[in-house]
């Protein structure tokens, strides 16, 4: 449908394509013929020049009644009616030109119809009687005139347009007219009913149904002070967060994310009324504060330590499967527990702790609860102070690399280098993983690491430049499980090595097993978007995370890094021996490069040079240094040989 003035969609039904053509030639130019040249063309239509400023219209064609019937229901149907049929007086396939008519009538009662008459046509007052509605049925006699067929189409589509407004502008003032009243009536009863949803909603989730913030804060205000008056009356706040959530909205999408939180809430009220036996609770709130997080108000219980069966109870009921769409899914929830054993003041206090408390339970895996202590509130305080330091650091590029030598362990010479991030933080005292973490959590580890391939790729670049006995040496860069799902990554890589110029295959790329196996489908295809650079690929401490031997085929790995726990053990421990064996004799046999970490006296060193591992580093052969000390070291070692 066109602008509200002008229903400008015509159907033509006609056996004939040719003079299908014609038509559409016609009504939809205003000037050129079938070949483009505006000159008449062969067969029985006659053409004349179309009288300029008429508007083209929208032709669709059907070469049987039904056809064109099955076309005029479907486009009433969906909003975009035809205005003029043109249909062949004398169809002969299927349907007849008068049964056409009186079909296309049926589908849509407001067509205007123009009947296409040969000489050999049924006279026109026979048609006329036979179908009636001569207000909405025209005669075009064959052969055709260009111009009568656009003057028709374009006074009937206008007469189309003018029926059509002026019923609709009937069918609305009468509906008006009968629905002032009611209308009236309705936005009374609408108002109370918004009235009164208003104060539902204030005061509740949507999606859930469950008390919202604003209420729950209220009620843990009256628990506080009801607490100061009569410190016999205890109480407690369970915060729950429900893990792996976010990978059901973004597998299965939000509808059923609100489905599932809609399952967990009634599991919570049911869970609630039968908790009496238990907690004495005199009456409990159950709320969703956003997101994935719930929080359990229990009142008047007898004592803090019932509440952690409560979360046990919890904890039990929500880890029961769930179905969606038919699958069964395991949503697990952290619980952090906040006590009145501590002397609050305020409703954000008891929420906060019992927030902190939550985190606690994440880290201890899933399915897990944990009371609030002291020292978590102080270990907060001090994450969000490393954050806070280290992001003003990292804004300021005030970072560090020190580089740990990897030898070859046969011979003890230098083959490369492993670039270690360091940040020294005035005033706050934090190892080198401690900082790492809280940029893993925080994101920063993305910027960070986009740093450290810079840094070390240019240093790579210097040592290479300033030494040509070590052009042969590599670099390993370490990359986190945050920097694994960054889309930047690859990129970022391959600028790197290409403004320092730096070989591919100079650069080795170090993930960890948690790493991969966090989003296992989404590091493979990082790692082969890495690997397509032409960089090598290692997983580091191997043997320490969630792999097995088998799973080494499985991605697009050059070699691994046995973790320096084996390394410490395998003097005292034989069976560590035969881990490192198994895992030698399986890389062997992929050809895949081992690298022994944390060697630190020769015993070690005789002992990874029997298994057969190719390289190791540790303080045996040098500990980490600096970009400068690395100088002074190729200077004095022309041969790259490091005392064992």
């Amino acid at each position: 449908m066109t602008e509200r003035g002008q229903n400008n969609r015509l159907l033509i039904v006609e056996q004939s394509a040719a003079l299908c053509d014609e038509f559409r030639s016609v009504l939809s130019s205003v000037s050129a013929g079938p070949d483009g040249s505006g000159e008449p063309g062969p067969g029985r239509v006659e053409r004349r020049r179309p009288t300029p400023g008429i508007s083209t219209f929208v032709v669709e064609t059907a070469g049987t009644g039904e056809d064109a019937v099955a076309m005029a229901s479907a486009a009433r149907a969906r909003g975009e009616p035809y205005a003029v049929v043109f249909v062949d007086a004398m169809l002969d396939a299927g349907m007849t030109g008068i049964e056409a008519v009186r079909w296309l009538w049926a589908a849509d009662p407001e067509l205007q119809i123009v009947a296409c008459a040969g000489p050999r046509s049924q006279p026109w007052s026979d048609v006329a009687r036979e179908l009636g509605r001569s207000d909405q049925l025209l005669l075009l006699k064959k052969p055709i005139d260009r111009d009568e067929v656009r003057q028709l189409a374009c006074t009937l589509s206008r007469k189309w347009q003018l029926s059509h407004d002026a019923s609709l502008q009937m069918e609305e003032m009468d509906s008006n007219a009968r629905s002032a009243t009611a209308k009236l009536e309705e936005q009374i009863r609408l108002r109370a009913e918004v009235e009164e949803e208003l104060r539902h909603l204030a005061y509740h989730d949507p999606v859930t149904g469950l008390p919202n913030r604003t209420y729950l804060y209220d009620r843990i205000e009256q628990c506080i002070q009801r607490s100061l008056r009569s410190p016999d009356f205890k109480y407690a706040v369970l915060f729950l967060d429900l893990d792996n959530f976010k990978l059901i909205n973004d597998t299965m999408g939000h509808d059923r994310g609100d489905w599932l939180l809609k399952d967990v809430a009634q599991r919570l009220r049911n869970c609630m009324r039968s908790l009496d036996a238990i907690a004495k609770v005199e009456e409990d709130v159950a709320a969703r504060v956003g997101g994935d997080e719930f929080i359990v108000l229990l009142e008047g219980i007898r004592d803090p330590e019932d509440c952690l069966r409560v979360a046990q109870r919890f904890i039990d009921i929500l880890n029961r499967p769930f179905r969606i769409d038919g699958k069964e899914l395991v949503v697990c929830a952290s619980i952090g527990l906040a006590t009145s054993s501590r002397e609050y003041l305020q409703a954000k206090d008891v929420l906060r702790d019992a927030d902190t408390a939550m985190y606690r339970a994440k880290s201890l895996g899933k399915g897990q609860y944990a009371l609030f202590d002291p020292e978590m509130h102080n270990a907060a305080k001090r994450r969000l102070e490393i954050e806070s330091r280290l992001r003003d650091t990292v804004n300021r590029e005030r970072m560090r690399l020190s580089y740990q030598p990897i030898v070859d362990v046969q011979t003890q010479k230098l083959v490369g280098f492993e670039a270690l991030f360091r940040c020294d933080i005035p005033g706050l005292d934090a190892s080198p993983q401690e900082i790492i973490n809280v940029a893993e959590d925080s994101g920063l580890i993305i910027p960070i690491g986009k740093w450290v391939f810079r840094r070390a790729c240019r240093d790579l670049r210097q040592w290479h430049a300033e030494h040509p006995h070590s052009q042969h040496l590599r670099m390993n860069v370490n990359i986190s499980r945050r920097e694994i799902a960054d889309k930047g990554l690859v990129e970022s890589v391959r600028k790197a090595m290409a403004d320092y110029s730096i070989p591919s295959h100079m650069i080795t790329v170090e993930v960890t097993e948690s790493g991969i196996f966090k989003d296992a489908d989404l590091a493979l295809e990082r790692l082969r978007e890495l690997r397509d650079l032409g960089v090598r690929l290692y997983m580091d401490d191997f043997g320490t995370g969630y792999s097995s031997l088998a799973c080494l085929h499985s991605y697009p790995l050059d070699g691994v890094k046995i973790d320096r726990a084996f390394t410490a053990t395998m003097i005292r421990d034989q069976r560590y021996i035969a881990v490192v064996k198994a895992i030698v004799t399986l890389c062997r046999a992929l050809r895949m490069g081992i690298t022994v970490e944390g060697v630190e006296n020769p015993e070690q060193l005789e002992l990874v040079d029997s298994l057969g591992c190719d390289s190791a580093q540790g303080y045996l052969f040098a500990k980490p240094m600096s970009a400068d000390d690395v100088m002074i070291l190729l200077e004095r070692t022309p041969e790259l040989r490091l005392a064992a």
